[in-house]
């Protein structure tokens, strides 16, 4: 615990969680940029109704882009400033359970680089944005929310030699709070040197560990956060509001400060909130989405 109060852990920490509303936290790059991942053709209804909203609910955005593993066609017609790139991504090998999931890290891992423009803003495909989102970015920056839950605790019980050697020198993922992966802000120049190091700190952790859990792009992210030394800025919880979390199970409406909202199933309850925001809508709890979404290849076959 002693390596905490030494001068390399005093820098990362005072360079992560950041609120926003630090004046210099704040830059000059808006997003101009949603992207997109989507990977398996049993998310594309998921990722269209994703580019609906981004269209509909953030006018200032240039363009939409789909990124994913899936031909364009099958993603049908959509709003007039989306496209549709799609990556060629290897299988897994072997008897891995999570082979799907591996892939769809894959494709998020280098999403961020299909964009055109120098604000660029990854979300999940079942986040819904309900507002456009204001975020002035400075390079070397990283703008997300935050939640609890320290990412090394990914790899307890894992063997020794099974867990790669530069985590042991890392201190964000020892903290308890941690950027959320399915909403992330950054200029162009951040996410290439975010992208080539994010890709390849996965394979590596992932490689090594066994298949008893889903493979997560967090725990690399913060490793490679503090490699880079980049600062983490807290954009606050309702640029990333959880639907299921917080009204998952009781028929309620969207509160009006929502920017992002993240999780919200079954996708037809969103229908009734194109036809009206202030319509009470009723989604299902917050444990449906990891027993949906994170799956291992055989139950997704059942």
């Amino acid at each position: 615990m002693f390596k905490f109060l030494n001068s390399h852990y005093r820098h990362i920490r005072s360079r992560h969680n950041i609120p926003y509303t630090q004046p210099d936290a704040q830059g000059n790059v808006p997003v101009t940029s949603v992207v997109i991942p989507c990977t398996g053709a049993d998310f594309i209804e998921e990722a269209q109704l994703c580019a609906l909203f981004a269209e509909r609910y953030a006018p200032d955005l240039q363009e939409i882009v789909i990124v994913s593993d899936q031909p364009a066609a099958s993603f049908g017609t959509l709003p007039a400033k989306t496209r549709v790139v799609t990556l060629e991504v290897p299988l897994r090998d072997g008897d891995y359970r999570y082979k799907q999931i591996y892939r769809s890290r894959l494709i998020k891992l280098q999403a961020p680089l299909q964009a055109r423009t120098d604000g660029i803003l990854m979300i999940d495909s079942d986040l819904n944005l309900l507002k456009m989102p204001v975020i002035n970015m400075h390079k070397g920056h990283l703008y997300s929310s935050f939640r609890q839950g320290k990412m090394i605790a990914k790899l307890s019980g894992a063997p020794t030699e099974n867990i790669p050697a530069y985590y042991q020198h890392c201190v964000r993922p020892f903290i308890v709070d941690h950027v959320n992966g399915a909403f992330l802000a950054a200029t162009r120049d951040t996410w290439k040197r975010i992208c080539a190091l994010w890709l390849t700190l996965f394979q590596d952790t992932w490689e090594l560990m066994d298949d008893s859990q889903p493979p997560t792009d967090q725990l690399p992210l913060a490793a490679l956060l503090d490699m880079l030394d980049i600062r983490t800025i807290n954009l606050g919880d309702w640029m990333n509001w959880p639907v299921s979390k917080r009204i998952g199970g009781t028929e309620a409406v969207i509160p009006s400060e929502v920017i992002g909202a993240h999780g919200g199933f079954p996708l037809s309850e969103w229908q009734k909130y194109l036809h009206s925001p202030a319509t009470p809508l009723l989604f299902k709890g917050q444990d449906y989405t990891r027993k949906v979404r994170y799956l291992t290849d055989a139950e997704k076959a059942k």
